[in-house]
């Protein structure tokens, strides 16, 4: 069972959500799939539409009565946060119904992970007068200061072009202001760390974000992808699966 938060941008869904499908598809072969989107949301928007997505419950108790009882579910969160939480308590509550659930990690779990991940994003070294600034959603819980981790662990690399900064947790936008002073780059490039390039890439990062940023007076660019475009990060999220079934 793959896990998205899901899109209503059919553009980037089919870059990204039903790009990771695919792969899962491929890569186990041997599995039955099924997909489901945790916004009740935009289910309900693309219903509006006649597109049918289920919640993970539903998706869970629809394969039950078909006669599974063994599951992975595989999420595609990027850390693990409030969506996270949910997932676990929809599989605690399907729990009785099966006879196992494995649950596996979000994309930026481990410090192996967080290696992973800045390995991929960095390997395409910036300009000599940019810097390159990743945008992931944030939030309030702890688990915010994965970012936080993923912009040190860059610092720590030497990669100081580099910054990991969030719209609704931490680093903030004014955090990362700060380092941008320090580095004095002529340009900026924004990269959402989302899986999808929806509302939050349309609106937030190619809209305030890059104002505001102008306002200080760099040139600034969007980069208009999702991470769920990258192979390398898409591959990432079958090695968690491919642990969940060997543990």
């Amino acid at each position: 069972l793959m896990v998205h938060f899901g899109t209503t941008h059919d553009d980037t869904r089919a870059l990204t959500i039903d790009a990771i499908n695919a792969k899962a598809q491929a890569a186990f072969p041997e599995l039955k799939f099924q997909e489901a989107y945790t916004s009740r949301i935009i289910i309900r928007r693309l219903k509006e539409r006649g597109i049918t997505k289920l919640t993970p419950l539903d998706a869970m108790l629809k394969l039950r009565s078909e006669g599974y009882t063994h599951l992975i579910v595989q999420s595609t969160n990027i850390i693990d946060g409030v969506e996270m939480e949910s997932l676990r308590r929809d599989v605690e509550s399907a729990l009785p119904f099966f006879k196992e659930i494995r649950v596996g990690t979000p994309l930026l779990y481990s410090v192996e992970d967080c290696e992973k991940v800045i390995d991929i994003l960095t390997a395409e070294q910036p300009e000599k007068k940019e810097d390159i600034v990743y945008v992931g959603h944030g939030n309030q819980l702890p688990s915010t200061a994965t970012y936080a981790m993923l912009d040190f662990m860059m610092k720590a690399h030497g990669l100081k072009k580099f910054h990991v900064s969030t719209i609704e947790g931490y680093p903030t936008l004014d955090a990362t202001l700060l380092q941008l002073k320090e580095t004095r780059p002529k340009s900026v490039t924004l990269v959402p760390l989302l899986l999808v390039c929806g509302n939050h890439t349309k609106e937030d990062i190619a809209g305030v974000w890059k104002t505001e940023l102008e306002k200080q007076g760099y040139q600034v660019n969007v980069r208009m992808q999702g991470l769920g475009e990258n192979k390398a990060i898409r591959q990432l999220y079958m090695e968690h699966i491919k642990a969940m079934l060997k543990d």
